[in-house]
């Protein structure tokens, strides 16, 4: 079947923007950023009434949020405080709208943001914990703040941000990869030392490869970059060993009755493209991020939604549907490989 990737890009778009009602930022943040990437002005005007949403509902905490702070509840935890690091990824596409409207607003929040972050409860090794009843450490968390955190420092002129940045994904990751498979499990808990979640997660692996790409395409010199490079090198390759023939990844990756999973595919094709744009894989890796990118495309419904997205909190047993976390690595990833889908 021809697949029209424009048309796809208009229609996922249009569902994203049909369906603002999420309540946490960190689910809209994908879709923002991925609409903002295709850049069409119609869209960027809606995405920016969510960003404003977000500045103008920022509590005197700092967080950025569309409405008052919640509790948030998991399947391993009792109940789930979070930090600054959650409603940091909303900051991230913020950031994008301020380098091109160069609205103060904007910077003042980001400033709160990151003030908020660094406020949270640290690991003895200075990792950032992501809530507040325990000290623990999450795949997810290290791209909700970290490329936040860079941008920030880019921005400013404020160096020790961007180090923030680098050095919270090593710190996380360190604690969270596997060193026998090079993939990340989901959550470590430093007090008792143990991990929660232990699955190797299809999408906490797509957070991490994700975050990877985006910090080494703001800082590529940076100290740290060398782990970073080899971390999302060796990510990719076990990602890529795991994939269907399909081109689905499964929710758990090397779990073959699991079930196939549309998000971390697609942060798996946005990652590869970009990583061999960065020279951290090789092009011949577009043939598995094309084959990804396929398998999810073809699946899109008329109405634009991407289905198959393992639903929050995302771990072994949740329910499978449609997320704007979903939608918007979908644009990302038709954004990354734009040159091979047209060729």
């Amino acid at each position: 079947m021809t697949l029209d990737p424009n048309e796809l890009v208009a229609r996922v778009t249009r569902w994203a923007l049909a369906h603002p009602e999420e309540r946490d930022p960190w689910e809209k943040a994908p879709a923002i950023t991925g609409v903002l990437a295709w850049n069409d002005p119609e869209s960027v005007a809606c995405v920016k009434r969510w960003i404003d949403r977000a500045v103008d509902t920022q509590g005197s905490d700092g967080y950025l949020c569309y409405s008052e702070r919640i509790d948030l509840m998991h399947g391993h935890v009792r109940t789930f405080t979070p930090t600054g690091t959650l409603s940091a990824s909303i900051g991230y596409p913020m950031l994008e709208l301020h380098s091109r409207a160069k609205d103060p607003r904007y910077l003042e929040a980001a400033k709160l943001q990151v003030e908020a972050i660094l406020r949270a409860p640290r690991t003895r090794d200075g990792g950032i914990s992501c809530r507040f009843e325990a000290k623990e450490l999450w795949v997810d968390f290290i791209y909700l703040m970290a490329p936040f955190l860079a941008r920030y420092g880019q921005i400013t002129g404020e160096q020790q941000h961007i180090d923030e940045a680098f050095s919270q994904y090593e710190i996380q990751a360190r604690h969270l990869i596997d060193p026998f498979t090079g993939l990340a499990r989901h959550a470590w808990c430093e007090t008792p030392n143990h991990f929660p979640q232990s699955t190797l997660w299809a999408r906490g692996n797509g957070w991490l490869v994700c975050a990877a790409v985006d910090l080494l395409e703001i800082a590529p010199k940076h100290a740290r970059s060398q782990y970073l490079t080899d971390t999302c090198r060796a990510a990719l390759l076990a990602m890529q060993s795991l994939q269907d023939r399909s081109g689905f990844l499964r929710h758990i990756l090397d779990d073959p009755f699991s079930k196939f999973e549309a998000s971390s595919t697609v942060m798996f094709a946005y990652a590869t493209a970009k990583a061999a744009e960065l020279g951290i894989v090789g092009d011949e890796l577009f043939e598995s991020a094309l084959k990804g990118w396929r398998a999810v495309a073809l699946s899109i419904g008329s109405d634009g939604a991407v289905p198959g997205v393992a639903v929050p909190p995302g771990g072994p047993g949740v329910p499978f549907g449609s997320t704007q976390f979903g939608q918007g690595f979908f644009l990302l990833a038709t954004h990354a490989l734009r040159k091979q889908l047209n060729a």
